[in-house]
Parts: C-alpha cells; structure tokens; sequence
C-alpha cells in the first residue's frame, strides 16, 4: 500500500495549490502523483489532502481512498516529492530522506496515529537516505522541470515510433520527436531536438510559423498557435499558446493565444493572459530574485525566476507582470505599469475585489467552452477560498 499525503509545505505553493492537492501539480509530462504511479504500477494508492479538498480529489481520482483510515502500515510519500529511484514499500521502519528533507516513512499504522508531525518521526525512526527531490517552492517546479520531461520523453521514446509530418523542418535527431496518433504538425513549422526530446501529444497541433525547441511537451489537444517556444516548457492539456514562452509550465486548460513573453513561470489552470501581457524573469542588476509571501521577501538564488499564476486568473492587454509575481486565483489584474510583486486572490484590479457570484458565472462560461461542468464540489472550494 502507497499513501500520498499532503504535509504543511503545501503552503509555500499558494497560489498553485489553492484549488488542487500539491501531487496534482504538473512538473513534466506527468502531475506528480502520476510520476508516483508509474513506479508502483500495481500499487494501491490512499490519498491524504486537506480536509477542504478532499471531497473535489475524491472526484477528480475516483477508485482512490481519500482521507480514509490506514488499518495496516506501509510506505507513506510526500506529495511533494520527485522519486529518482524506487523505493521499497516494505522493509525497515524509517524516516526517508533526501538531505535534510523528508521525503516519506514507512511504518506500521499505530505509529501513524502515535505521531503526528514530522519533525515528531525525524526524532522517532531511523534515517534512510533516498534519491528524490522534494518540491519547496513554486519556483522548484519550473526549476525541474526540463529534466523531468527529457527522463519522461526518453522513457516514452523506447516505446513509440516516430511519425513523419512531411512540410516539418526537423533539426536534430529525429529519434528525439514523438508525434502522438491524432496530433497534427503543420507544414511551415521547424522543432529543434538538438537542445532535447519533443513531444506533440495525441490530438495536440503545432501551427505553422511556430518554432519549438526542446525539452518541450505540448499536452493533448493543446495547440501551439506561431509561437516561439523556448526550452523547458510544458503544456497541459487543452492549453492555447501563442507568443513566446520559455522554461515554463502551464498546468492546463490555460490561454495565451497572442504575442507577449512568459519565461520561468508557473501557468494555473483557466487562467488566460490578454494580448501582449509579458512578465520579466530576469532583475536588470543581475542579482539573484526574491519572491514575496504575505508581505515577507524569500530570496530564490536564482537569476531568472518568472511570475506563479493561479487558476481562473486574468491579465488585461499590455499587462507587465514584475519579477517574481505571485497572482492570485481568480485575480482580474488590468492596471497600467508593471504589477505588484504580489496581488491576492479574486482582485479586481488594484482596489476591489471580484464578487464571488460574478466570479462563478464566468469561471462556468470558461469551462464550458471545454466541454467541462463546474462540478458543486469544485465550487464549494472557490465558495472557501473566497471567504478566507
């Protein structure tokens, strides 16, 4: 038995986890509950989530038990957590760690009850040191993320051939290029896999006039529409993208179907971005950018860290989005300049905020436009999140 639990880490990932469980998020092809999956194929998995979500990830994994008592023991996962390697469900009892951080345990159930935190099982157990990753921040996500889609496309390519797409200017290996059954390339484009695998899911379709650098997944039925796709991007499913983007991950069901630059960010699901909304990613004095969390900076290391949008986000026209911006769900930003480093949940604009009845007529509308219904269980979440 495999229990996926969400421990108090989820929430340095807000605004991306406000709607979804942190192994739902997408890094690569995969979510990274899925990643799970893949290794422990013929596992049966328990889910544990915060208690506000877990009827909505009841429904979206149906056949999984969700926040259901674990009568016997067994290995216990971080849902932030990346595995490098298989780990044994079985074995002795232990705290599993990568570094410093806590990527599992495994253990019998009355000592699930018995302890409750997990600074509580680092002083109980031993300590085994595993292969993983461990998700901390947003921007760790778009960190991985071009390694784990070259692991996942490398897996996928000993397993498929490669279709030919003739009027498709190829330069690299062709080995490198999956073009899934009912994904259409058109004449007029040119993908690079030179700098990594490529792969154009089933139903997907790459537009002419667009050039695509690897790593890069495009998620089924996403369409990449003239766009300049740069290294490291992956696009969920049902996705619009236009523009240039580079080095980012776009969760699902998002638009950008127009000109303006998205580098090193996160993209939420429904979220659309209005024509020529650019973020920067890179500070002009060249030193490492800081992320802002309820007012308090955290300094990222990193020399290019983009912008983290929630779900059902909205930018106007000509939009700026400053470096290292965090956007909140359902947040309708429309001011001229460049935006706050931070802009809560359900803005509207600079000083008002979106009324919730207004916000669910037009999320529904959004949906629907995907073939998807509002489910009640997912709008009682928004009603939730609105009310905090």
């Amino acid at each position: 038995m495999i229990c996926v639990y969400e421990d108090e880490g989820f929430r340095r990932l807000s605004p991306l986890v406000d709607v979804r469980p942190v192994f739902d998020l997408r890094c690569g092809r995969f979510t990274l509950l899925e990643k799970l999956q893949r290794l422990y194929p013929n596992q049966k998995f328990n889910l544990w989530v915060r208690d506000e979500l877990a009827e909505l990830t009841a429904e979206v994994h149906p056949g999984y038990r969700v926040n259901q008592p674990v009568k016997k023991g067994g290995l216990f996962l971080s849902g932030r957590a990346i595995l490098e390697a298989h780990i044994e469900s079985e074995g002795r009892e232990a705290v599993l760690l990568s570094g410093d951080d806590v990527v599992g345990f495994r253990f019998c159930a009355e000592h699930a009850v018995r302890i409750s935190s997990l600074e509580g099982l680092k002083a109980a157990f031993a300590k085994e040191q595993v292969k993983a990753k461990v998700v901390k921040w947003p921007w760790d996500i778009v960190e991985y993320n071009a390694e784990e889609i070259e692991k996942e496309l490398k897996n996928q390519r000993q397993k498929s051939g490669v279709r030919n797409q003739s009027g498709v200017v190829l330069v690299g290996p062709r080995n490198r290029l999956i073009i899934a059954p009912g994904a259409r390339v058109w004449p007029g484009t040119v993908i690079n896999t030179e700098t990594g695998s490529v792969m154009v899911d089933r139903n997907a379709q790459v537009r002419p006039g667009s050039f695509i650098e690897g790593p890069c997944y495009i998620g089924p039925r996403t369409v990449i529409d003239a766009a300049r796709v740069r290294p490291g991007c992956s696009f969920g499913p049902h996705c619009r993208v236009g523009g240039e983007v580079e080095a980012s991950v776009f969760q699902g069901y998002a638009n950008k179907h127009h000109d303006g630059f998205i580098g090193h960010s996160f993209v939420g699901e429904w979220a659309n971005l209005g024509a020529l909304t650019t973020n920067s990613d890179l500070k002009n004095a060249y030193q490492p950018v800081r992320v802002f969390f309820d007012g308090k900076a955290v300094d990222t290391g990193l020399l290019k860290v983009g912008c983290f949008i929630g779900d059902h986000a909205k930018t106007a026209i000509g939009t700026l989005l400053n470096t290292g911006a965090r956007v909140g769900t359902f947040a309708n930003w429309f001011e001229p300049g460049l935006s706050p480093r931070e802009i809560p949940a359900f803005a509207w604009g600079q000083e008002q905020r979106w009324k919730l009845s207004d916000a669910l007529v037009c999320a529904q509308a959004v949906m629907a436009r995907r073939g998807i219904r509002m489910t009640s269980a997912y709008e009682r979440v928004l009603r939730r999140l609105h009310g905090r």
